[in-house]
């Protein structure tokens, strides 16, 4: 048998203690997710500009000059991605490729192409 008052439930201190630290769990999960997305985007970018890589060789071998616009070229970009030429000769080409989500840019130089962004070296995929 129990003297005193009976339990009446949780106290006020308690139920914000308890959403205080659902709100910290929530808050990092969150961050830890949005890390992930972007980490996906840059990937796909760099996918993109590997596909870009390869579909200049496959121009070249037949036209021996570098594609100017991405027009002529056959990738199948992910939805979001920009992919740019910067410059295309007979002796090389540059290009990069951007997505709105992210506020990185993947950047590539092949040949005797004018360096562009973070790359410096020949046919490297460089993201800044």
């Amino acid at each position: 048998m129990r003297l005193g008052r009976p339990p009446r439930g949780f106290t006020i201190i308690e139920m914000l203690v308890v959403l205080v630290v659902l709100g910290v769990l929530a808050t990092l999960g969150f961050a830890r997710l949005q890390s992930s997305k972007d980490k996906a985007t840059i990937a796909s970018m760099n996918s993109d500009l590997r596909a870009v890589a390869e579909e200049q060789e496959a121009f070249y071998f037949d036209h021996r000059f570098y594609s100017p616009t991405t027009d002529s070229l056959n990738p199948n970009y992910t939805i979001g991605n920009l992919v740019t030429i910067h410059e295309a000769t007979a002796s090389g080409w540059s290009g990069s490729v951007s997505n709105p989500k992210v506020t990185r840019v993947c950047y590539v130089v092949v040949g005797n192409a004018a360096a562009v962004g973070s790359a410096v070296n020949d046919g490297v995929i460089s993201c800044s």
